[in-house]
């Protein structure tokens, strides 16, 4: 058999819900006025990169179980203030990401009252941040400890 290919044994695949999370800020979105990063506190920021130092020690199915008092689920866009979502993520169809793939979660869970939220697009093992909304203008009618 001059031609053979010896078999390869194929490398193991992890379910995505069972991969470690990542976060990205590929995607942050530096230019809209409503979730401009000068409106977040040194608070908002203090308790953003705590609760993504939380999040990263978890694997994906962990974060995206919507039994939960942190706020952690899909957004339904047309109940937003943006109701065609995602619309200024550079070289990412938005059909894409725009309408169905938004994530939040809260940035500070601990506190029921606290409405610091953070969006974006999670992706496989990825959560890839678009929007920092320290004043919860995505559900602005929404009450913090409900929505």
């Amino acid at each position: 058999m001059p031609n053979a290919t010896p078999n390869k044994i194929p490398e193991p695949r992890i379910p995505p819900g069972e991969l470690p999370l990542k976060f990205s800020f590929k995607h942050l979105d530096l230019e809209s006025a409503k979730f401009h990063v000068s409106k977040c506190s040194k608070d908002y920021l203090y308790k953003l990169f705590a609760i993504l130092r939380k999040f990263s020690t978890w694997r994906v199915e962990e974060f995206t179980d919507e039994n939960n008092d942190e706020h952690r689920h899909w957004i339904h866009f047309p109940d937003t203030s943006e109701q065609l979502g995602f619309q200024n993520i550079p070289n990412v169809d938005s059909d894409q990401f725009g309408y169905e793939s938004g994530y939040q979660f809260g940035v500070y869970p601990e506190v029921a009252w606290n409405r610091y939220r953070a969006h974006g697009i999670l992706i496989d093992d990825t959560f890839f941040l678009v929007w920092l909304d320290p004043d919860h203008l995505l559900f602005p009618n929404a009450p913090a400890a409900i929505e």
